[in-house]
Formats: structure tokens, sequence, C-alpha cells
């Protein structure tokens, strides 16, 4: 994947060439869609994802490539919704014990599209399609963790709690138990028509949210007595499929 990205952002630099990139069109968008957070052992279900936020496109229309036409670049600043529901099963024999909650997190995502638009081949001018490719970053800024971890066969509270009711801001705090720094790749296609933009996209994360122990790890460390084995490893990465729509407020290019 990597590989594949540094190639493109070859190619795409070769097409346009050495044009300076002009301010382009901006606007305001807005999304929803399906967030979660792709970790096999913990991950019960998604959340709702949601996107709010700015664009702003780059051209390069004074560019002696072809190409450059349909090419542009775009960035911009979202608000985004991650996070998933969790849940974790302990069963020694003797007592179980289910963990379970959710993770709720806003992060302020910049992200960096290149981007090809085409218009349609239809009699009615003004319909275009687009597909973008691009890392984006996020810091998490905000949002709620809440957890529970309840023992069925007893009834003491000290089995039973529940850290959204009992517990302290910092236990709350999704980034006291998520890294705040999360890093993605996003892919998408785009349909454009005036001034309104709908977008489907995929966000996917390329840092892991947080490290967990393994329980295998663990087992192989005290029967071995190994005690240079690292129980600790990366947990899953965020993931969102999303809908946007866009509405151009204006441009900037004097062209």
């Amino acid at each position: 994947m990597k590989k594949i990205g540094l190639l493109g952002l070859i190619a795409f630099i070769g097409l346009i060439g050495n044009a300076q990139a002009q301010f382009g069109d901006y606007g305001i968008k807005v999304g929803l869609g399906h967030a979660t957070i792709d970790d096999d052992l913990t991950t019960k279900s998604g959340i709702l994802g949601a996107s709010v936020g700015g664009y702003i496109n780059y051209t390069f229309h004074e560019s002696q490539s072809m190409l450059a036409e349909v090419f542009y670049l775009q960035t911009g600043l979202n608000l985004i919704r991650r996070g998933n529901n969790f849940e974790e099963i302990f069963d020694n024999g003797t007592t179980l014990m289910i963990r379970e909650g959710s993770i709720h997190a806003w992060y302020a995502q910049i992200p960096i599209l290149a981007c090809i638009h085409l218009e349609m081949p239809i009699r009615q001018a003004g319909h275009t399609l687009g597909f973008f490719l691009g890392p984006a970053v996020g810091i998490g800024i905000t949002g709620i963790y809440n957890e529970r971890k309840v023992s069925p066969y007893v009834s003491s509270l000290e089995s039973n709690y529940d850290l959204r009711i009992h517990g302290t801001a910092k236990d709350r705090d999704p980034f006291s138990h998520l890294n705040r720094l999360d890093v993605s790749a996003i892919l998408g296609l785009s349909y454009e028509y005036k001034d309104l933009t709908i977008t489907a996209y995929l966000d996917h994360g390329f840092l892991a949210t947080s490290t967990g122990v393994d329980v295998l790890r663990i087992l192989e460390r005290e029967q071995t007595g190994n005690t240079d084995i690292n129980v600790r490893i990366p947990n899953g990465t965020n993931v969102a499929y999303m809908v946007s729509v866009a509405y151009r407020l204006g441009s900037m290019n004097k062209k």
C-alpha cells in the first residue's frame, strides 16, 4: 500500500509538471456512516460515524500538461467521530466476568487528497465523476469512554460497576485509553453536479489505537521463563465507511 501511494504521488507530480498550485473552489461538507475499530479481539460492533468540516481545492491550470485540467488537490479541516462498542468475556471455570463498553472519540482531521474528475459523457453537461486518494492526520480532542464490568453470579457493587457513573473525568476521557494521534488513508468516489458533490469513501487508519495484552504470549513467557517476551501487542485501527455531501460556497480562482 505504501509503495502504491508513493508511485501514485510521483506520477501525479510528473503529470502536473512544474506548475504552481492555485487556490480553487472551497465549501462545506457533512457526512455520516459506519465507524469501528478494526480489532477482532474486543470489538463487538461499530458506531455511527460522522464528519463535518470545510474543504478547499488547489488547481494546476497553468501547467503545460493536458491532464492538469482534470487533476486537483483537496485539503481542509474536518471534525470526525470514530470509535466502537467492545466486549470481553473472562471465564476461569468458576467465575464469569464480562467487560463491555463503548468509545465515542472526536478527532480534528486534515486530509491531503489527490483527485481526478471527469465529465460524464451524457447529453446534459455538468455531471462529473471523481476519484480521490490520499493521507489524513487526525488529533483526538474530546469524546466519551464508557466501561462496565459485570460478574453475573456476584451481586456486589465491587464486582459490577459502571465507569460512566462512578469513574473520574480521566476515566471517561477516550484518549486516556486511545492514542491521540491517528493517521489514515482515504479512498473514495464522488459525483458532482453544479455546486453539490456526493461522495462515498473509506477512511482506514494505519496507527494502532492502543496496545493490549496477548494471552498466548503470557502463557509462553510463563512456560519458558523467558521474561524478554513482549506480551503487549497493538490493537486495531480506526476504520470508517462514509457518505458525505459537500456544497461549494465559491471560488478563489481568478480564471
